[in-house]
């Protein structure tokens, strides 16, 4: 098959949508379908590249935080053609784009995520007048217009689907989110996979919605009772300098590590005692980096909101939202009994062998595009 895959961020660009088009692309490819990426030229990079046997092409955009304005869309997608075409939303531009510019391709779309404006915004209050409005009128212009004219939309977990304001209108397949397991091992091979006692790692993007300023205070009560932990922060955002501030005084024991190579990232979750996720918002619908974790049988420490609750299972404990003294307790609990520890990286791992393979989703995707085609 030849198909596109749309999404408004892409490689080298980092999160976990722009991850999971990537190696979706990549997965597709090694089965021997041909695969175009459509996204934003954000940041500025080349036009028109071939990436890993990608053909990827990035049109002219205006940077607006998060979600990246792409003119003359219509036109720019209707000059290709393809078997189907793939969407990723949000950000809504690119699927908005592919259902008036390419209306005969059948056309799927993997609805990530809901849009949820955060209260605060690189360190500005937002109204709730002003995201009541902003939310109406990407429900009116954007949402229903684009879900109304797929083929086939696609949810990664069923309690978030079940529980979005949008997707309970319509049909949906759960298709999850995943790693491939075997090029992650590779890059493991030769890491030692001893674990560094007290060692927390979290890894994500500085933001208000990541509830990193609760991990923060749980990391102060966990300091009282176990004073060698040590808890790693690794990402850069908006939230950077105000999270340091609220760390100030312990700085000995909770690091920020800002951007860090990939090979470096995996060694942390290799050594880590358990990678902490405490984002509290529908914004976080997965939680990749769990998957990663998981994969090096590191257990996992999570918000108990839905999406996030489907993946974790018996690879971690769950916790209230936005309570550090809830999450100082299961970070305890790890650290106290890791002989526990030991057994939840295991049934992590089993997880993602059994589920979370790209080799298993990208044959489940294909399915679907088997059946949109031939409809």
């Amino acid at each position: 098959m030849k198909i596109i895959q749309a999404s408004s961020y892409f490689y080298p660009h980092i999160g976990g949508v722009e991850t999971h088009c990537l190696e979706l692309s990549q997965s597709l490819r090694d089965l021997g379908h041909e695969v175009i990426v459509l996204c934003a030229e954000v940041p500025k990079s080349r036009p028109n590249e071939v990436l890993s046997g990608l053909s990827v092409y990035r049109f002219p955009a205006v940077n607006l935080p998060y979600i990246p304005y792409m003119y003359a869309l219509r036109r720019r997608i209707a000059q290709f053609n393809a078997d189907v075409v793939h969407s990723h939303y949000p950000p809504p531009f690119m699927s908005y784009g592919v259902v008036k510019g390419l209306p005969h391709v059948p056309h799927v779309l993997t609805y990530h995520c809901d849009l949820e404006i955060p209260d605060n915004m690189a360190n500005l209050r937002i109204p709730n007048i002003c995201k009541y409005l902003v939310d109406e009128v990407n429900t009116a212009l954007y949402t229903k217009p684009i879900l109304d004219n797929v083929a086939q939309i696609i949810a990664t977990t069923e309690s978030y689907a079940r529980t979005s304001p949008v997707l309970r209108d319509y049909r949906y397949e759960i298709v999850p989110n995943g790693i491939r397991l075997e090029t992650f091992d590779r890059h493991l091979l030769g890491l030692n996979g001893e674990k560094r006692r007290h060692q927390i790692l979290f890894v994500g993007r500085l933001s208000s919605v990541k509830g990193v300023d609760d991990l923060v205070r749980a990391a102060k009560i966990v300091l009282s009772h176990v004073s060698d932990a040590t808890f790693l922060i690794v990402g850069d955002g908006e939230e950077r300098e105000r999270l340091k501030r609220l760390a100030k005084g312990y700085e000995d024991r909770i690091k920020f590590c800002g951007h860090i190579s990939r090979a470096t990232l995996l060694k942390l979750y290799t050594s880590s005692s358990a990678l902490v996720l405490p984002s509290f918002t529908r914004l976080e619908a997965f939680g990749l980096v769990l998957l990663e974790a998981m994969a090096c049988e590191t257990p996992v420490i999570a918000s108990r909101i839905p999406g996030v609750l489907d993946v974790v299972g018996e690879g971690g404990l769950l916790v209230t939202p936005q309570d550090p003294s809830s999450l100082a307790d299961a970070i305890l609990e790890i650290l106290e009994n890791p002989a526990n520890a030991r057994s939840m990286g295991k049934n992590g791992r089993r997880r993602v062998e059994q589920k979370y393979d790209w080799k298993i989703i990208a044959q489940q995707i294909l399915n679907l595009y088997a059946n949109v085609t031939d409809a």
